[in-house]
């Protein structure tokens, strides 16, 4: 069997499906151990450690989100935590959190009366949700939303 180190779940699944259907195969969340339930895990995640077992016919695949690379030992890892963006600006929070798992990060000033430019990002972030230290096993996949400083770039109200 080939090694499918490097690829997504959804081609694994795919390709093992039609090349190697007596195998029973299952899939581990090297995130937190938990075997593959089928809907809590994006496809796009990506297979880190393979174990095979020809006699019994099956293969286990360990994997992990895109954005975190595979340990080098194959051992379940800790999902990371949400940062705190609260004082860095909403480009540098946009960015940081499109690479740990955030799909989308939402902007908004604290101050909407009177607010017509569009330079949220540009602005210090003030307040997020979710907040900073939760774990992102939760938070994977969901949206950042960030509350900016005024348009006198002030936090307060």
């Amino acid at each position: 069997m080939p090694s499918f180190k490097g690829k997504n779940l959804d081609t694994v699944s795919a390709e093992f499906e039609r090349s190697w259907p007596a195998y029973t195969t299952s899939y581990r969340a090297l995130t937190d151990g938990h075997l593959f339930d089928g809907e809590s895990y994006s496809g796009t995640w990506i297979v880190c450690t393979q174990a095979e077992d020809s006699q019994a016919k099956t293969a286990e695949f360990g994997f992990l989100p895109p954005q975190v690379p595979c340990p080098p030992d194959g051992r379940v890892t800790n999902w990371a935590v949400v940062p705190n963006y609260v004082g860095k600006t909403g480009n540098e929070a946009r960015q940081a959190a499109l690479r740990l798992g955030f799909p989308n990060v939402s902007s908004q000033p604290l101050v909407t009366e009177g607010y017509d430019d569009g330079s949220h990002y540009e602005r210090v972030v003030c307040t997020q949700d979710p907040p900073a230290g939760e774990s992102m096993r939760e938070h994977y996949g969901t949206t950042l939303s960030l509350r900016v400083a005024d348009s006198k770039g002030s936090c307060s109200r």
